[in-house]
C-alpha cells in the first residue's frame, strides 16, 4: 500500500457522503487505524448517527476551525499525527471553504498540493469530500488538480487531471497581484532602524481600528518580512498599506530577485535547526500571505483582518 494515499470524492447528490465517508470510515476502524472526521457542525451529526457506536471510536473536529488557514492547518494534522502514534491514520474531511476570495481560493489549491509533499512519508489515508452543488467552480477545479487519486461509482482511481506540487505552485504564483491602490500610503525601509516602518504600520492600523491582538501578530510578520528583505533583498525596500474590504493590507518590496525554496513557509521548520521559522511564522499570524518574485522585484504582502 502507498504509505500516503490522498484522494478527492466530488459529489452531488445528498446520500453521495455518507454512502462513501461511513464505509471508509467503519473500514480503518476494523484496520485498527485512527479515524480523524472533519466537517461541519450538521456533517458531523449526520456522520455521527451513521456510524452508530461505532461513532464513538472517531475522532471529530470542526473544519472552521481546522481550515482556519493553510499553515495552521498543516500544523493541526502534524500535531494530531504527533500525538496519535498507530498502524494507520484515516481522514475524512469536507473542507468547505465557502465565502473565500480568489486569492484566499489559489492558496488553499497549493495547500492540498503541499499535502502531497508535507506527509508523503506519512501511513495515512485522506479522503476530501466536495459538494459541487455549494462549492465554488474554483475550489473544485483546484481539487482535481490536486488529489492524486479521485473517487467514483466503482471506487477510487488515479486522477489523470493531477499536478505535481511544483507545478500548481507555478501555476498560482504567476497571477499577478493586484497593484496597490491609490490610497496606498507608504515608507521607505532603512536598515539601520525597523522602528520606523513598525511605528507607520502600528499608527495606521490603530488608526483604521485594528485590535491590539491582531495589530501585535501583524507587527511582529511585518518585521520579519522587512527584515528578510534587508537581509536577501535589494534597495530599495519600501512598505506600502492600506485598508480593503474590512482588512488591512501590507506590503513590502525590494527590487531584488529572490529565489525561495519550492514551498516557501508551508512546511514546519526543522524543530533541531529552526531553519525556516521566519516565513513559517509569518503564515502563521497572518491569514493571508502572498510572495511574488520576477525581475521587476519582491513582494511579500500581508493581509489582516481589521476585527
Amino acid at each position: 500500500m502507498t504509505r500516503f494515499i490522498h484522494r478527492a470524492l466530488v459529489y452531488d447528490r445528498d446520500d453521495a457522503f455518507l454512502d462513501t465517508a461511513v464505509p471508509f470510515a467503519r473500514a480503518g476502524l476494523e484496520a485498527g487505524e485512527t479515524v480523524l472526521a472533519i466537517n461541519s457542525a450538521a456533517g458531523i451529526t449526520g456522520l455521527r448517527e451513521a456510524l452508530g457506536g461505532a461513532a464513538d471510536s472517531v475522532e471529530f473536529r470542526d473544519s472552521t476551525s481546522w481550515y482556519a488557514q493553510p499553515t495552521r492547518t498543516i500544523a493541526a494534522y502534524s500535531s494530531f499525527l504527533a500525538d496519535n502514534i498507530g498502524p494507520r491514520i484515516r481522514v475524512i474531511t469536507e473542507p468547505g471553504w465557502e465565502g473565500c476570495t480568489p486569492a484566499e481560493i489559489s492558496e488553499w489549491t497549493r495547500y492540498e498540493s503541499i499535502v502531497n509533499e508535507a506527509f508523503a512519508d506519512v501511513e495515512a489515508s485522506v479522503l476530501c469530500m466536495y459538494d459541487r452543488r455549494v462549492t465554488a467552480p474554483e475550489i473544485i477545479d483546484g481539487a482535481l488538480r490536486t488529489h492524486p487519486e479521485l473517487v467514483g461509482d466503482s471506487g477510487p482511481r488515479p486522477n489523470d487531471a493531477y499536478l505535481d506540487p511544483c507545478t500548481v505552485f507555478a501555476e498560482v504564483d504567476r497571477q499577478p497581484l493586484p497593484p496597490p491602490p491609490p490610497h496606498a500610503v507608504a515608507v521607505q525601509v532603512d536598515s539601520a532602524d525597523l522602528s520606523s516602518p513598525r511605528n507607520f504600520i502600528g499608527g495606521h492600523a490603530r488608526g483604521h481600528g485594528m485590535s491590539p491582538a491582531r495589530l501585535n501578530d501583524l507587527l511582529v510578520a511585518a518585521t520579519e518580512v522587512a527584515t528578510n528583505a534587508i537581509r536577501h533583498g535589494v534597495p530599495p525596500i519600501t512598505c506600502r498599506l492600506w485598508d480593503d474590504d474590512g482588512d488591512l493590507v501590507v506590503d513590502v518590496t525590494d527590487a531584488g530577485l529572490w529565489e525561495p525554496d519550492a514551498v516557501p513557509g508551508f512546511l514546519p521548520p526543522d524543530p533541531v535547526s529552526r531553519s525556516g521559522f521566519g516565513l513559517w511564522g509569518v503564515r502563521m499570524l497572518c491569514p493571508l500571505v502572498q510572495l511574488r518574485t520576477g525581475a521587476a522585484g519582491t513582494t511579500v504582502r500581508l493581509r489582516v483582518p481589521l476585527r
